[in-house]
């Protein structure tokens, strides 16, 4: 196992490759799982930056037992789940609607941050509430996308 310590901003991320087979990895960013791709031609070893952006979190029961950003996790409240921002980007797209079900780990957003797609995922399973963001608005890292009221 690998690990990197990266920088976004004025935050430190400890970084864990756990496997890596040339097209996916699975990482754990300060302690927290997640499957992301990697672009052909791309290398973890001499680009640790991709592993910064987290695609979408690996359910519990098929990580690799080893040591776990708040990055692509999002916070959620006993009444529901607030999407964030996981780092400074641009928001390329709006998956859902209000109204809209949606399950827990579904993409609910799509942005683009240190020049790669991320789909951020729903917290929770619940309704889309609210929608903060509109295509092409920049985002701060924490910011809030979504709010989606947990059924």
């Amino acid at each position: 196992m690998k690990t990197f310590e990266l920088s976004i901003g004025d935050k430190t991320y400890k970084v864990d490759v756990e496997k890596f087979d040339g097209k996916r990895a699975i990482v754990r960013v300060d302690g927290k799982p997640y499957e992301i791709g990697v672009k052909k031609g791309s290398s973890i070893v001499s680009r640790p930056a991709p592993l910064s952006t987290p695609t979408q979190p690996v359910p519990e029961k098929a990580t690799p037992a080893g040591p776990e950003p708040p990055l692509a996790g999002v916070p959620s409240t006993a009444s529901g789940g607030e999407v964030t921002a996981p780092m400074p980007g641009l928001i390329l797209d709006i998956m859902v609607a209000i109204g809209d079900q949606v399950v827990a780990g579904t993409p609910v957003i799509k942005m683009e941050a240190m020049k790669m797609e991320n789909q951020i995922p729903s917290p929770v399973n619940g309704t889309v509430k609210t929608i903060a963001v509109k295509v092409g608005d920049n985002v701060s890292t924490d910011e809030t996308l979504m709010v989606i009221e947990q059924a």
